[in-house]
Order: C-alpha cells, then sequence, then structure tokens
C-alpha cells in the first residue's frame, strides 16, 4: 500500500520532535517551518522554509496539493508579554489556523489533525485543585484562562465550523489537547504542595503514547460524529491511574490504548517525594 501523504507543520519544534522518528518511518512526509533547526540548535533533515502566513495562495497551493492528511504544530509565540501583545500574537496564530483549514478544504485534503492544549479548558483546573470537580472531558464548555488557551479554543470551534459541511464539503479535523508532554522532574515540586505534583502525573503523556495518539488520529478511516460529523477533540495523556483528563471518547473513536502510566513510570519519585 502507498504511504499516507502527511504535511506536518513547525516540523522543528517540540512536539514534532517527539513524532517525526515514527512519521518518517511510516508517512510520505513534508516537512515546513520557518527555521531550519530545532531548540538546541541542531538541524532537522528534510525542512522546507515557509511562513503559513506571509506565503503567497500559490506557494501554499504547490505545498497542500497531493497531501492526505495535515499535522499542525507550528506556533507563532507572542513578540511581548504585555496583554495587547498577548492578544495580538495568538490572533496571528488563529489566522495560521484558518489558513491552513481552507487551504486543506481548496486543495482536497481529507483531514487536519492539530496540536491544541488542555489549556483551552484550564480554567477547570481551579474547581479541581478546590476538591469541587474529579474530572473534565472534552465535551466540557471550554474555558481557558489565559490568550494562549484562548486561541487553541478558536482552533477548535473554527475546526467544527470546517468540519460540517456549511463551507462546502466537510474537512476532517481532530484536535489533540496535550497535557504534560514531558519528563515530570520531581524536584521542581519539592517546596510546592502536592496537589501540583498530582496536576502533573495526571496528564503525564509518554512519547510513545504520544506518537500513538497522532498516528491514529490520522489513520483511523472513519471518524464522523453521532450526527454525521467528521470533528472530534481528545485529550493526549498517557494510561495514568491518576487522572483529570478524560480520553474516554480518543479510546472509544480512534482506538486510543495508551501504554505507559506516570504512576508506573515516576513509582521511585512518588514514594519519595509524597512520603515527606
Amino acid at each position: 500500500m502507498a504511504k499516507l501523504r502527511v504535511l506536518l507543520t513547525g516540523a522543528t519544534g517540540y512536539i514534532a520532535g517527539q513524532l517525526l522518528p515514527v512519521f518518517r518511518e511510516h508517512y510520505d512526509l513534508r516537512l515546513i517551518d520557518t527555521r531550519l533547526e530545532n531548540g538546541l540548535g541542531q538541524p532537522v533533515d528534510g525542512v522546507e522554509v515557509l511562513d503559513l502566513l506571509s506565503a503567497s495562495s500559490t506557494d501554499l497551493q504547490a505545498i497542500f496539493t497531493q497531501v492526505d492528511v495535515v499535522v499542525h504544530s507550528a506556533y507563532h509565540r507572542p513578540d511581548g508579554s504585555d496583554l495587547q501583545s498577548q492578544y495580538d500574537g495568538e490572533r496571528r496564530n488563529i489566522d495560521m489556523m484558518q489558513r491552513i483549514y481552507q487551504m486543506a478544504l481548496d486543495h482536497g485534503v481529507r483531514r487536519v489533525v492539530a496540536a491544541s492544549t488542555n489549556q483551552a479548558a484550564k480554567w477547570y483546573e481551579q474547581p479541581y485543585f478546590a476538591g469541587l470537580r474529579d474530572r473534565v472531558s472534552p465535551e466540557d464548555y471550554p474555558r481557558p484562562d489565559s490568550f494562549y488557551g484562548w486561541a487553541k479554543a478558536a482552533y477548535e470551534s473554527l475546526g467544527f465550523l470546517y468540519a460540517c459541511g456549511s463551507l462546502g464539503r466537510k474537512l476532517e479535523v481532530i484536535q489533540l489537547r496535550i497535557v504534560v508532554p514531558r519528563e515530570i522532574d520531581a524536584s521542581k515540586f519539592a517546596d510546592l504542595p502536592r496537589a501540583r505534583y498530582v496536576r502533573e502525573l495526571s496528564g503525564y503523556i509518554s512519547e510513545r503514547d504520544l506518537q500513538q495518539l497522532f498516528r491514529k488520529s490520522i489513520e483511523e478511516p472513519q471518524i464522523d460524529d453521532e450526527y454525521g460529523v467528521p470533528f472530534h477533540i481528545f485529550y493526549g495523556v498517557s494510561n495514568n491511574a491518576r487522572t483529570f483528563w478524560s480520553i474516554t471518547n480518543a479510546r472509544r473513536v480512534i482506538d486510543y490504548r495508551p501504554q505507559d502510566d506516570s504512576e508506573v513510570r515516576f513509582a521511585a519519585d512518588i514514594a519519595r517525594l509524597m512520603s515527606k
């Protein structure tokens, strides 16, 4: 069988760095970013330099034509830390997401899989820490508490618009709310309330589970919901014993079967830190 043709944006970024080893093996890849090196200053093989916001429609047509799936992990970091700069910077990210949806719709791309974040609904962590809520699911109303989270929530509602068919054909869209895609350093939590460490354990996703989540989001042939709309939001966490973010729908729709558990992965750290 011919390999799926996958366009990966933000190909030198942190998330892409975890995905590329398996993506290179399984897909016919095209990689784009605004730079050639990753955050460690190491070149990433095969990357084409292209700015999704400033590139012409003609240039983008050449990139998006004959692509099966776009995996969007590109991110424009706001220029300043003040609120207006944060807002303006995240508006650029929304514009970039919209341009990807539109180019995908116009040029026959079947599916867009986007790296979102738990911060699209991060406010729910407040009642969690207060003992008023034990779980949040993708069906809960988005409640961001930062412009970064607001932009990701906008990715999602905009994605539904493109998926529902009102703009033409139904573009298949999956948004992955990744929570803690890194190894957890227990020493950073030694002087913090234990609930903060438990939160990290709850949100942990291992590299192999992250790879599985993206691959199944790319490869699952049928993702229509009960209303016939090919749109889903999945949380990106491993099979953690301590969990706050529900992955029930990811298990059901794409057969996501995470193999790792932070309780096992960090057992020695947990025993040492939680016993103090």
